[in-house]
């Protein structure tokens, strides 16, 4: 029982270390919001949405990794320090089939694809020329928020509230996320010498901006039931995502065993897929 339990851990945290449970999660939410919107997305689009996503954080953390100092404690890191190289010629093919996939796309979709290239690319000189990173998490989260949304907004005919509401209520949701786990991980990036935003501000202060991008997201969700005099699935499913990252902030000794922490915190953006249940 235990030899299973620890290989099901070590499957675990490989799919977390490369960045699969995030890309996974990105890919459900974004059908979630097609399908919201009463646009589903086609498979290249949701291909295109995981393949865009995964070379964004995989570059984040091969950045990371290379500016961590001596033995690494964070896992992430390390194991895109240690396999630096063969991560890299993973990327290289994934950027290729991402090439590929793109020719299957819409040609709207193609432009709001290379809109999101550009803000990625921002994004990425941002952490370059900023010695403080002071609104990284921002960044991140704005562009986390655009590649959901990517998809499905290519495919609208004109903009209107619901667009408005679900993209503030990912952003906030993709905010307090990128401020929690860093949050659980201050000790060993300071170790490393890692800058992130609980090392520049304090865990303290990293806590109460969570639980206001929490609080905000609580008061989005009622303000919604309120108006539309309902409580459908959509809400109750923003309702878990809030939850579960309000746990999170409230019982970190409890989610830092088994780096419980992560596997909720990027799981998060599993829930919507609840949607095929309810």
């Amino acid at each position: 029982m235990l030899v299973r339990v620890f290989f099901m851990l070590r499957i675990i945290h490989f799919v977390q270390n490369l960045s699969l449970d995030i890309t996974i999660g990105a890919m459900v939410s974004s059908w979630f919001i097609g399908d919201i919107l009463g646009v589903p997305a086609s498979t290249p689009m949701i291909a295109g949405l995981g393949i865009a996503i995964w070379l964004i954080y995989t570059a984040d953390h091969l950045f990371d990794a290379q500016k961590a100092e001596g033995q690494i404690a964070n896992p992430r890191h390390d194991f895109h320090r240690r396999y630096q190289k063969p991560i890299l010629a993973l990327a290289l093919l994934i950027f290729g089939l991402g090439v590929y996939n793109a020719f299957q796309l819409p040609e709207k979709t193609i432009y709001y694809g290379l809109v999101l290239v550009g803000l990625s690319g921002l994004y990425f000189l941002y952490l370059r020329l900023s010695p403080s990173q002071r609104f990284k998490e921002l960044f991140a989260a704005l562009v986390y928020t655009a590649g959901l949304f990517t998809g499905p907004l290519s495919l609208l005919s004109e903009l209107g509230w619901p667009v408005m509401v679900l993209s503030l209520q990912f952003f906030l949701l993709a905010f307090a996320n990128l401020l929690i786990l860093p949050m659980y991980e201050q000790e060993i990036d300071q170790q490393q010498g890692v800058a992130s935003v609980a090392t520049r501000k304090g865990g303290k202060v990293v806590k109460f901006e969570a639980r206001i991008a929490i609080a905000l997201s609580y008061g989005l969700i009622m303000l919604v039931v309120f108006l539309s005099d309902r409580f459908d699935q959509e809400a109750v499913i923003f309702t878990l995502m809030t939850s579960a990252l309000l746990a999170l902030v409230s019982k970190p000794s409890l989610f830092r065993q088994y780096q419980l922490y992560r596997l909720i915190g990027d799981g998060v953006f599993f829930l919507p897929a609840l949607a095929l249940l309810l």
